[in-house]
């Protein structure tokens, strides 16, 4: 299992852990690089977090959700005295993480990542010097952050009829459906992988044979072996993002009327006749709304959060030492 993967539904833990030397090197001497309010950060808490960091650690987002992270140290600083100033308002305001849930938390981490026990999940904390409960300390800061967001910024974002109309708009190229096809296809199957070479020259015949002017319809009848024989050959409208890249390779080309070179997939080798082009259209406004609501959600909320956050920092006091 990959620690990569392990680790990437931690955030940057405040809970002061600390990632051990390798084997025959000295410790490095500890020191204060940053006070937040009284509190201080240590050159081991961001050592730490540069370390998580590394290997792949997701953290707080200009929303307030969890995303990637890959940053310096001095980013790394700035997102540790962040998370801090929230941790701390979020306890002056009262809002608490129960047990029950940071261990649903943790139950998700182990499913998201094939863990069936926490002897699993401990053991590959280990390998970064790190244990469970260094673990659960910091998913229980991140939900606790994560509370603190959504009430004091989150809950403000109030999205009216009227906006939501004039966005979809001003971008009516965003909500088009997919360009759909209409197919004929004659299958010649392969049903072993000594059967390949012979398949494919039949699937050449029958291309030549269709360039001489022969009856798509009867070479379906003829040669094509598929379960849609008895539907002659009718594979109805596809859109193009459901078809084997290949095949839409083939198809996107043709004009209706025309048929493909043979394409050879898991199935069998392929000629499809393109009978229809349906271009994409508008979907209606009702159709999007759901979409359009959390786009504009989140793009509000991340320009709150942004202001709230900015707002937070001036508020306290931040000296940093680094």
């Amino acid at each position: 299992m990959s620690r990569r993967l392990v680790l990437a539904v931690i955030a940057l833990s405040l809970s002061g852990l600390w990632m051990q030397p390798p084997s025959g090197r000295a410790a490095t001497v500890d020191r204060i690089v940053a006070v937040v309010n009284g509190e201080i950060i240590t050159f081991s808490d961001l050592q730490s977090a540069a370390a998580l960091a590394r290997l792949g650690l997701l953290s707080l987002s200009s929303d307030g959700t969890i995303s990637h992270l890959q940053s310096s140290e001095h980013e790394l600083l700035e997102q540790l005295i962040n998370q801090r100033l929230q941790l701390q308002l979020a306890r002056k305001k009262g809002i608490a993480v129960g047990p029950e849930e940071v261990e649903k938390a943790v139950e998700d981490v182990k499913q998201k990542n094939g863990m069936m026990t926490d002897a699993a999940l401990q053991k590959a904390l280990k390998e970064e010097q790190a244990n469970l409960d260094q673990y659960k300390n910091g998913l229980k800061d991140q939900i606790m952050i994560l509370k603190l967001v959504n009430r004091e910024v989150k809950s403000g974002v109030v999205l009216s009829e009227e906006e939501m109309r004039s966005y979809y708009e001003a971008h009516s190229d965003r909500f088009l459906t997919p360009m759909q096809y209409r197919l004929h296809q004659i299958l010649i199957p392969i049903p072993d992988p000594g059967s390949v070479q012979t398949a494919e020259q039949t699937a050449r015949n029958v291309a030549d044979q269709l360039k001489t002017g022969a009856d798509f319809q009867t070479m379906i009848k003829r040669y094509s072996n598929g379960p849609e024989v008895k539907g002659n050959g009718d594979l109805g409208t596809l859109r193009a993002d459901q078809m084997l890249p290949e095949i839409r390779r083939a198809v996107e080309p043709l004009k209706p009327g025309e048929f493909s070179a043979p394409v050879k997939t898991a199935a069998g080798v392929h000629i499809f006749r393109l009978d229809e082009i349906q271009p994409p259209k508008s979907r209606a406004f009702e159709e999007v709304k759901a979409e359009i609501q959390e786009r504009l959600f989140q793009e509000q909320s991340a320009d709150l959060y942004e202001k709230w956050l900015k707002d937070l920092r001036a508020s306290g006091q931040v000296e940093i030492k680094f």
